[in-house]
């Protein structure tokens, strides 16, 4: 007894087997978290390193370079890229994705302890920290009041906010902007310090001597033991003004005698709006792996809490939630999901014009996709828009089983058996079948999830979901649809207003099919010119992007102020800016940054059902306004949609590199004609400058001879300098249980010269007063603001905002043929971002592909124990993509990772109908027919669930063709590459493979049932 015959005699078994299946991969389905794209992070390490008072060229050389090297031989390492600033290094590491983050952080700490000996005695240990690729704040909060100033509202969330934010599960920091928090400002009068003979190191020393805490042990009492502790703590402005920095002439010179003391705003070095109104932003960041979905949940949760404690007329709002659209977008996946579903059932409903038929597959639809849910939760997915456009999909899988299953029962029905015997005899006909396409449409996804690249990381969700959906639907199709075929099938009374439509479309299928038999090689010849045509499109004539532009709900625009602005300048050019966001009916909300290298804006508009503009027409109609007409005092304002990418990266921008081993002066010549050739080749608006380039700025020359011969510390001048050119923090104050800073330095408003500089003293270690003019010289020069590093060699990145009309290939094609022609062979170019995946992709695309076939070859020539006839069905493969690619070329898609995932799902899914025929006219053969015989019956017995599947499959991913709302870009080119090659290929398919099966077949079949003599 085979296993069907089983499940069809006891049907309670077949019953209970599924309803187990069903409350299984229920209970898992509730466990499963959300999330817009499977966990994945690529695991980057981070190092910091600060050395007090030093340039960034001497950071570049002293701390950057040893760690560089140092670094570069670790284990995985993708790339390595440094920024070497004002007394800082930063180094980033990004691994490949296969590298697990805490054994890398680990091998990076082992390798600075090693060499932190080599490093200057003033630098500060190295701080290492395990990061994520997507470093931007998912959700920004907008705090403002009408009566209080931002200084006011920054101290609150700092102190009352963000620790209840960075508590919520999965969140690893608050970034705060929008102004500087309160400081105790000691604001010094050169003047009086003068006539005093008080230096800036006398007011510092004293401050940090006479303002401390500190225990001093214990001391014995009678019977117990008490802690001493010594405080000394200055606790109010006055106490601080009180302070004895000197002696002059016998009389104690307090702070306030040479010095002002005031509780007020640290120098602003950004600000920020939300709707036009002052407030403070605090960016929520995620840890590596963290769920933004969890995370905007747990703030909802949270925020009315918030909202009660607030003073009053302070008010609170999410101005930004990058969430918003990931939600949406799951809601739109779940709406197709029923829309497929009905579509399907449509289908079959009209091939077999019977409402207990279409019971069966409505049946095993369900059960066989809330089973997969428990090879979900066994394998640590979850449910996001790759799974759930996984499950979309393998509707039509699902009932592709179902519906040979069906359809062959139904035959032997019609012929006049009873339908307990035609689902014996019909089941065990076809159960090879079903086993062999179950099989090799599972292959097709093998490969993917062995790809090491990004979209092998990131598509195993996707492909394993299939898969797994594609074995279970083939186990419900042998246990589940044989037993309801032979309980509620029933034969037709006569014959139906469909069927009469069928029989002909067969009968003229018959007759066209007898001539491509006579006419083999016509029809061979071509169906290989439309295979080729299919190739040289996809090489040639179809766009390439990482995926496709979606549209988030939000239009940015940026600029760059000039070197110096001040905060109140450029919040006047965003303001010029902003007024065109102004007018659009569209936007809802408007958010600014504004800091003194750069300044962005989000402009949220409204939900996707509430606007019939999408946010990519909406820049098109204000690009030229915005970037020609609006804030000349910012350079390269643009506009663009957004749309982001797994892992954080940006399907609308390029970074690229450009490096050299040799001199490091020359790459700002050859960066400057790249940018500019760039800017003029039509396929980028802006393109900046991710490093800013060189500042005017005076070098301080110190006069070593001098200050020995005077006796003076070096140090001593560096924090002199400090402390009247910046200021600089020399302690903390404690009010109202909060600390503050304690800075000394002079007001905005008495801001010095260099004039006035060179009249500051300084005291030798014999007590005599020295002028600065005695010991350093002033030179103004033009010093690099930041030293890049990629990969060890000095390098500038342009980063280069495309077009909207263009797509990431485009660009890529644009920048590669530019630097080809005009860069020197010393000097090299490297991408980096979204555009380094793209590349790697398509190398690990070709790759999959290839295995994909493989492995689809191997597996049916082991289940027909034959390699000839794989290679028959194998030819319905590029006839299924050559549809989808034209499918794609004429509906304006592109080829990216969506839509080649698409296409390797073709692969299994075309495959399915040459087995079918072959399979049928094998066992043809060994009843007695010939060879063009076979091929002709048992392609049009088979014409009908051929039909029915490839209907079946491509009204599936229909919904996918009038997509709408957040994410409809990805799946309206998934849909059409799968809608076009099911639909192209089968017409192909039918003609090709029964002419293929009597050029290449056997000319002999054996019986695989015979006994063996």
């Amino acid at each position: 007894m085979s296993l069907t015959e089983l499940f069809i005699r006891r049907p309670v078994l077949s019953i209970v087997l599924s309803l187990i299946m069903v409350i299984i991969g229920t209970v898992s389905f509730s466990y499963l978290p959300v999330r817009q794209y499977p966990a994945y992070d690529r695991p980057v390490v981070s190092v910091q390193t600060g050395y007090e008072g030093a340039s960034p060229q001497i950071i570049e050389s002293l701390i950057t370079r040893p760690l560089e090297a140092a670094l570069a031989g670790i284990e995985g390492l993708d790339f390595i890229q440094s920024r070497s600033q004002t007394e800082g290094s930063f180094i980033d590491l990004h691994f490949k994705v296969t590298r697990g983050l805490d054994d890398a952080a680990n091998d990076v700490r082992d390798k600075i302890s090693r060499v932190r000996a080599q490093l200057p005695d003033g630098a500060k240990n190295p701080t290492i920290r395990k990061t994520e690729s997507e470093s931007a704040p998912i959700i920004y909060l907008a705090l403002s009041s009408n009566t209080q100033k931002v200084v006011d509202l920054f101290s609150y969330a700092d102190k009352n906010i963000k620790s209840d934010l960075e508590s919520l599960p999965g969140v690893s920091e608050v970034e705060i902007s929008g102004a500087a928090d309160f400081v105790l400002h000691v604001w010094v009068d050169s003047q009086k310090m003068s006539a005093f003979n008080v230096t800036a190191q006398d007011v510092s020393s004293a401050l940090k001597r006479q303002n401390i805490h500190m225990p001093a042990g214990r001391v014995k009492g009678d019977d117990r033991e008490y802690n001493v502790n010594t405080a000394a703590k200055l606790e109010s402005p006055e106490a601080f003004g009180e302070v004895v920095v000197a002696n002059h002439k016998g009389y104690p010179i307090k702070i306030s005698d040479i010095a002002k003391i005031e509780f007020s705003a640290d120098e602003a070095r950004d600000a920020a709006y939300f709707n036009d109104k002052p407030a403070i932003l605090m960016g929520i960041k995620r840890k590596s792996i963290a769920n933004p979905v969890e995370i905007s949940k747990a703030l909802e949760a949270i925020l009315p809490k918030i909202r009660k404690t607030l003073p009053k007329d302070y008010d609170i709002q999410i101005a930004y939630d990058k969430t918003f659209f990931i939600k949406q977008s799951i809601n739109e996946v779940y709406k197709t999901l029923y829309e497929a579903t009905l579509c399907v059932l449509a289908i079959i409903l009209l091939f077999l014009w019977s409402g207990r038929a279409t019971l069966i597959p409505l049946v095993t639809i369900p059960v066989s996709l809330i089973s997969v849910f428990t090879l979900l939760y066994i394998l640590g997915f979850s449910i996001n828009m790759l799974t759930l456009l996984a499950i979309v999909l393998a509707i039509g899988l699902v009932v592709d089983d179902a519906i040979v299953m069906l359809e062959n029962i139904y035959r032997y029905i019609e012929e006049g058996l009873s339908p307990m015997r035609a689902a014996i005899k019909g089941s065990k006909e076809i159960s090879f079948a079903i086993i062999a396409m179950t099989l090799t449409l599972a292959a097709v996804y093998a490969p993917i999830s062995l790809s090491q690249g990004v979209v092998g990381k990131l598509f195993t969700e996707f492909a394993l979901t299939l898969a797994g959906a594609v074995i279970i639907s083939g186990l419900v199709a042998l246990t589940l649809s044989p037993m309801m075929c032979a309980r509620l099938l029933k034969p037709h009374a006569g014959i139906t207003p469909f069927d009469k439509v069928y029989n002909r479309i067969e009968n003229g299928y018959g007759k066209s099919l007898g001539w491509a038999l006579k006419h083999r090689f016509i029809i061979f010849f071509f169906g290989g010119a439309f295979s080729l045509l299919g190739a040289i499109v996809a090489f040639d004539g179809l766009k390439k992007e990482m995926a496709p532009r979606e549209d988030i709900g939000v239009v940015f625009s940026y600029g760059f102020p000039p070197v110096g602005a001040t905060v109140e300048y450029i919040t006047k050019q965003v303001d010029q800016v902003e007024e065109v966001f102004r007018e659009i009916p569209e936007v809802v909300n408007r958010l600014a940054m504004i800091g003194l290298d750069k300044v962005y804006t989000w402009n949220i508009l409204k939900p996707w059902s509430e606007r019939k503009k999408s946010s990519l027409q909406i820049v098109k109609e204000i690009k030229e306004k915005i970037e020609l007409e609006t804030a000349p005092g910012l350079a390269s304002v643009g506009v663009h949609p957004g749309g982001s990418f797994i892992g954080g990266g940006s399907s609308d921008r390029i970074n690229f590199i450009i490096q050299t081993s040799k001199e490091a002066s020359k790459l700002g010549p050859a960066s400057a004609i790249i940018k500019n050739l760039a800017e003029n080749s039509g396929v980028f608006s802006t393109v900046w400058y991710e490093v800013g380039g060189d500042v005017s700025e005076y070098k301080v020359d110190i006069d070593r001879n001098k200050a020995a011969a005077l006796n003076v510390d070096i140090q001593s001048i560096a924090e002199t300098l400090d402390i009247f050119v910046s200021g600089r923090k020399i302690t903390n104050f404690k009010r109202n249980e909060d600390q503050f800073k304690v800075k000394v330095g002079v007001p905005m408003e008495r801001k010095m010269s260099v004039e006035d500089l060179r009249e500051i003293y300084v005291r030798g270690q014999d007590k005599k007063m020295v002028p600065l003019s005695s010991l350093v010289v002033f030179k103004q020069e033009n010093s690099p603001r930041e030293i890049m590093r990629y990969n060890q060699l000095k390098a500038i990145k342009l980063t280069c905002m495309i077009n909207p009309g263009f797509t990431l290939g485009d660009g890529i094609d644009t920048l590669t043929k530019i630097a080809d022609e005009n860069l020197p062979n010393d000097i090299t170019y490297e991408f980096s971002g979204t555009t380094r995946d793209l590349l790697d992709s398509n190398s690990s695309m070709i790759l999959i592909f290839g295995l994909a076939i493989i492995f689809i070859y191997l597996i049916m020539s082991a289940q027909f124990e034959s390699f000839t006839d794989p290679f028959i069905i194998m030819f319905t493969v590029p006839l299924s993509l050559a549809g989808a690619i034209l499918s794609l070329k004429l509906t304006g898609g592109t080829l990216n990772v969506y839509t080649q995932i698409g296409l390797v799902t073709l692969i299994g899914l075309i495959t399915k109908h040459g087995i079918l025929i072959v399979d049928f006219a094998n066992k043809l053969r060994v009843q007695g027919l010939s060879m063009a015989e076979a091929a002709h019956k048992a392609t049009l017995l088979r014409l009908r669930p051929i039909l029915m599947t490839t209907l079946a499959m491509a009204l599936g991913a229909l919904p996918f063709l009038w997509s709408v709302g957040a994410g409809a870009y990805s799946r309206y080119q998934l849909g059409w590459t799968i809608f076009g090659g099911m639909i192209i290929g089968t017409l192909f398919t039918l003609y090709v493979i029964p002419v293929v099966y009597t050029l290449f077949a056997h000319k002999v079949v054996k019986d695989p049932n015979a006994e063996i003599a």
